[in-house]
Order: C-alpha cells, then sequence, then structure tokens
C-alpha cells in the first residue's frame, strides 16, 4: 500500500500541479473599517463556459483514497471554508491518455487552511478533499458542465492510497453557526 504524508501548503510545493492564493504579501487595494481588499489575486482562465460554485459538506472519513479524476480542459479552484482539508494531487501527465494515472507514489497531499485555496492547473489528477480535523465545508470553482463535458475518473480500490495527517493543534475547534 502506498502511504504519503500531508504537507503544509506553500507555492513553491504546489507549483507542479497550480497555484495557491492566500493573503497577499502586497499593500491592500482598499480598506475600511473592519476590511481589507486585494483586488485580482489570481484569474481563472474559462472557455466560454460560464463559472459555476459547488458546494462541498465534509465529513470525517479514513484518510486515504481508492480514485481520482481529471479535467483536460479546465482549472478547478477549491477554498476551505472552517477547517483545514487535505487535497490530494497527482502530476498532469499523459494528456493523450485521459484516463492512464501516474504512480500512485508521485502523488502528493497538501494541507489546505481556511483563508487559503488552490487552484489546479488543467489535468491534475485529485479527488474530493478530506476532513481530517472535523466536518466542515468548501467552496470549489469550477466551469459549469464540466462533470459531464470534461471528466475522466479512475478507481483504483486494489491500490487504495493512506494518507498521514497529524491532526492539527487546532483540530478539536468547533465554528458558529
Amino acid at each position: 500500500m502506498v502511504r504519503l504524508a500531508a504537507e503544509p501548503l506553500s507555492a513553491e510545493a504546489f507549483a507542479p500541479f497550480g497555484r495557491v492564493v492566500k493573503r497577499p504579501s502586497r499593500p491592500h487595494d482598499a480598506a475600511g473599517p473592519g476590511w481589507r481588499w486585494w483586488a485580482e489575486t489570481a484569474g481563472l482562465a474559462g472557455d466560454g463556459r460560464p463559472w459555476g460554485i459547488g458546494y462541498l459538506d465534509l465529513e470525517p472519513a479514513p484518510l486515504r483514497f481508492d480514485w481520482a479524476e481529471r479535467h483536460l480542459r479546465t482549472l478547478e479552484a477549491i477554498l476551505p471554508t472552517a477547517r483545514d482539508i487535505l487535497v490530494y494531487v497527482g502530476p498532469a501527465e499523459h494528456p493523450d491518455a485521459p484516463d492512464r494515472l501516474p504512480a500512485l507514489e508521485r502523488f502528493r497531499v497538501f494541507r489546505v487552511p481556511p483563508g487559503a485555496a488552490v487552484i489546479l492547473d488543467r489535468a491534475v489528477w485529485h479527488g474530493a478533499p478530506l476532513a481530517p480535523d472535523g466536518p466542515t465545508q468548501a467552496l470549489v470553482l469550477i466551469l459549469e458542465g464540466t462533470g459531464k463535458q470534461d471528466v475522466t475518473v479512475v478507481r483504483f480500490p486494489e491500490r487504495a492510497v493512506e494518507i498521514e495527517a497529524p491532526p492539527t493543534a487546532y483540530g478539536d475547534q468547533t465554528t458558529e453557526g
């Protein structure tokens, strides 16, 4: 069985799979009482289809995955709302063979905290994020129709990948709802 350790999120480590969105280090563009705004911190190129916003309700589950999907024409942004999520990703290899997975050892897992997001490049293998520290939610920005027009799913139940992700120091926190 393959075991992957969850890594802290950094722009450098995530670069082979896409981009990280977080609070910019540059001065804000506007501010007022209780708020600061940074415009256009990241762009999402499309192909003419409108963008949709998906909602993920995540519950703790075993930290493993036995499937992955990819979108050859579509970027995807994943934004945790209340707690860390684990996002697993694999290299965007073999676009000419859409259902050919890279070696499972080449996948990586990133711990994405609330207030940050990841933008997956086209053809990057991934799956539904995991909730290692308790129930949470995530928003997903993806071009409408991607799940019908631009998705390849590969299942590998006999080779499930286990994720090692120690709980965070705030793993027992609750959110006001």
